[in-house]
């Protein structure tokens, strides 16, 4: 497949779509005050269990997640927002956002966009049972329109070696180990956590 028609394609794309503006996008941020709030709820259900279930902010949830696979520190200007539904996590923001670091590992997206373009990344959480959260990938878009599937997995390459035992499916695949008497469901801008009652 020829990556430079890929590319020219999406690029004219983007020329003629206006940018959305950052402030308008729904959703709750990514912060590490977010990343302590889900700690608290997810070890109150799954490890003290001293509650059954807790509902959590999907965007708490989202840094917490984040943060099991090792990122740094949020820093307080993150602007992506997260919202979802029963169905799908969305996460949006500008390629700005981004630090410079990522902005580069990501080049095969989004290198040759404009810095204030926006994405979305949707995802799905097909398995939340059996001792295992999986959250994956489904699309990446552009001003509505999908990312192909061969530039995704080109730019997940290094993160997928990365985290060998939490990143599968190329990388579009996260996986999180929870009890196996555990469960997870998602809501509107919510996850529900909650474990089984004993027999």
């Amino acid at each position: 497949m020829n990556f430079r028609w890929i590319r020219v394609a999406l690029l004219a794309l983007v020329a003629v779509l206006p940018a959305s503006a950052q402030d308008t996008l729904p959703g709750s941020r990514i912060t590490n005050a977010g990343v302590v709030r889900a700690t608290v709820a997810t070890d109150s259900v799954f490890i003290a269990r001293t509650r059954t279930a807790d509902t959590v902010d999907i965007g708490d949830f989202a840094a917490f997640l984040l943060a099991q696979i090792g990122a740094p520190r949020f820093d307080d200007s993150l602007a992506f927002k997260v919202t979802s539904d029963t169905q799908r996590v969305r996460i949006a923001g500008r390629i700005m956002d981004f630090p410079a670091s990522t902005r580069a590992e990501l080049g095969p997206i989004f290198g040759f966009l404009d810095s204030t373009t926006v994405f979305v990344a949707e995802v799905s959480m097909p398995q939340a049972d059996s001792g295992l959260l999986v959250f994956r990938l489904e699309r990446l878009l552009v001003h509505g329109f999908p990312v192909p599937d061969i530039l995704v997995l080109g730019a997940l390459a290094k993160y997928r070696a990365q985290y060998p035992k939490m990143l599968a499916a190329g990388g579009k695949e996260f996986l999180a180990a929870i009890p196996r008497d555990g469960r997870a469901a998602l809501i509107t801008n919510a996850i529900v956590l909650r474990m089984l009652p004993k027999p």
